[in-house]
C-alpha cells in the first residue's frame, strides 16, 4: 500500500499522463506510439508510468492497441467527462486548459 504522500504523486502522476494526451488531442482513433508518452522519463519513472497506464486501462479511460509492431495508446472519448474531472481535481489547472 502507498503512504499518503506517495499516493498524491501517484495520482499526479496519472493525471499528468492523461493530460499530456489529452493536449496532443489523442482520442479513440487519434493514438501515439507509447514510447512518445514516456521518452523523457528514467528507467524508474518509466516503470512507474507503465503501472499508472496499467490502472488507467482498467478503468477504461486510456486503451492501448498494437499497431505497426509497438503498443499505441490513446484516450477513450467515451470516458471525456471523467477524464477532464480527474485532470482538473488533481492538477488543479485552468478549466479553459481542456477546452
Amino acid at each position: 500500500m502507498l503512504k499518503r504522500g506517495k499516493m498524491a504523486d501517484y495520482e499526479q502522476l496519472k493525471a499528468q499522463l492523461l493530460f499530456k494526451l489529452y493536449r496532443k488531442g489523442k482520442w479513440g482513433g487519434a493514438h501515439t506510439p507509447l514510447k512518445n508518452l514516456l521518452h523523457l522519463m528514467d528507467n524508474a519513472s518509466i516503470k512507474e508510468s507503465k503501472k499508472a497506464l496499467k490502472e488507467l486501462t482498467n478503468l477504461s479511460w486510456i486503451l492501448i492497441k498494437p499497431s505497426t509492431g509497438e503498443e499505441h495508446i490513446s484516450l477513450n472519448s467515451h470516458k471525456t467527462k471523467e477524464i477532464k474531472e480527474f485532470i482538473l481535481r488533481i492538477l488543479k489547472i485552468n478549466p479553459s486548459w481542456l477546452e
